[in-house]
């Protein structure tokens, strides 16, 4: 029965995917409609009060059911690494208040939690991915309902990973096993239709940007604000003065080309090209391209090389102190920039499409008016924003780094609207919001409040 119904929800979701194109379509003719919704959010979200709302998760703690077992059962959910991180930091939190079944990696069992399946060791990302590692995909849907059987957990709490997650979300919903989402999805940028699907599958979703909130409130679904993870890993690895010192001795232009070989093959050259605009006018300057995963190496030397950047550094490792004493910051658009913008110096967010279905997707569907996280958290453009195909693009993106390298009244005013980006997502302590909601909703304890100060 098991495998009846996983080749069950597998001619559902490839029917799901065929009407995919349909569904874009009849989207088309309504997207002023979601712009104009996704709008109205950043605009309410960046004139609430902190507190506005009593009690947002109100109806997803009337979902708590009777406990099956001595322990409250809990279930926990990390698809790739970044995820899991935020998991097994949610698993150290909860600590001996529930018994953890999880599907992740090393962190999560390391944290505590009986891993039942290695999800986050084979992150698969994009329509190939998910088909070459399609064997291994239904097997841990096999798995997961076979503990929805055999085990049933008292909450499931799925972080982020919304492909996957959102059919073990559906399955959970038919079983009567209420489910929290962690990291809620960027449905509010990209095909705001499938917010449909979204509300019946999970029964409240977590929000790491303040506006989100108020999006999915407005959709249906109860969400609270928990802050972003960016700031407890901020807060939890202080940067060395002196390192941050090193880096500010000489004039520093940081570049981050994103985290992905397809995001470095797209932006490394065009910031090559910036870099050498700005040469031409500080030859003095100093510029790194620094990169935590040590797998992207050889392809970013690479690069290097044949683009004859001998003066360029790279350096594996974390990105804090670079970010911290860098003059300027040029960083592709995503979690990067918004880590860059909350260092509080100059950033500058690219985005180069590539090919003709991105370009289509911007103009026609993305549903915001920004890429960048700080613009967005902001509700107005504070920092540079460039999103471009061809390469053209990186003349207007030079222009603005040439004003930021040397305008210091541009300069103050930029780093005067970081700080009020950094002040608007509030304190550390996502992981602690999120470890008091689950408590609560798994022992009934006394309410506490999700919104960060």
């Amino acid at each position: 029965m098991i495998w009846l119904a996983v080749a069950s929800t597998l001619i559902r979701e490839v029917a799901r995917a065929l009407v995919v194109p349909a569904r874009l379509l009849f989207y088309l003719p309504r997207r002023h409609h979601w712009r104009r919704r996704a709008q109205e959010a950043l605009t309410a979200a960046s004139r609430q009060d902190d507190g506005a709302s009593d009690d947002p998760l109100a109806r997803f703690y009337q979902r708590r059911r009777q406990q099956r077992g001595e322990r409250p059962h809990l279930f926990v959910s990390a698809g790739e690494a970044s995820g899991e991180q935020h998991a097994s930091r949610l698993v150290g939190a909860i600590g001996a208040t529930a018994r953890v079944s999880a599907f992740g990696g090393s962190q999560l069992a390391d944290a505590g939690a009986t891993v039942r399946f290695a999800l986050s060791e084979h992150a698969v990302m994009g329509v190939f991915g998910v088909l070459k590692q399609l064997p291994l995909i239904l097997r841990a849907y096999a798995d997961f309902l076979r503990l929805l059987r055999d085990d049933p957990p008292d909450l499931a709490v799925l972080v982020d990973y919304p492909g996957l997650h959102m059919v073990m979300a559906k399955a959970c919903r038919r079983r009567g096993v209420p489910v929290l989402h962690y990291v809620a999805p960027q449905y509010w940028a990209w095909g705001p239709w499938r917010m449909r699907r979204y509300r019946r599958a999970v029964d409240a979703t977590l929000t790491i940007l303040p506006f989100e909130t108020e999006f999915f409130t407005r959709q249906g679904v109860p969400s609270a604000y928990i802050g972003h993870p960016l700031l407890d890993e901020l807060h939890d690895a202080p940067l060395a003065a002196a390192d941050v010192a090193d880096v500010r001795a000489r004039r520093t232009l940081v570049l981050l080309p994103g985290s992905r070989s397809a995001e470095i093959e797209a932006n490394l050259r065009g910031m090559l090209q910036v870099a050498d605009v700005l040469r031409g006018r500080d030859p003095d300057l100093r510029v790194v391209v620094p990169h935590k995963n040590p797998r992207r190496t050889e392809r970013i030397r690479a690069i290097l090389e044949e683009q004859g950047a001998d003066r360029v550094e790279h350096h594996e490792g974390p990105l804090g102190a670079w970010l911290a004493g860098a003059h300027l910051v040029l960083a592709k658009s995503g979690t990067g920039s918004l880590e860059a913008c909350l260092h509080g110096n100059p950033t500058i967010v690219v985005y180069q499409l590539r090919g003709w279905l991105a370009s289509l997707g911007y103009h026609n569907i993305l549903s915001v008016p920004y890429i960048a996280g700080a613009n967005l958290v902001a509700g107005r453009e504070v920092v540079p924003e460039h999103c471009f195909s061809g390469d053209a693009g990186w003349h207007a993106v030079a222009a603005d780094a040439v004003r930021l390298w040397g305008d210091d009244a541009a300069r103050n005013e930029h780093i005067e609207a970081l700080r009020e980006v950094r002040e608007r997502l509030g304190a550390p302590g996502a992981t602690d919001r999120v470890a008091a909601i689950t408590r609560r909703f798994l022992t009934d304890a006394a309410p506490t409040s999700a919104e960060p100060s």
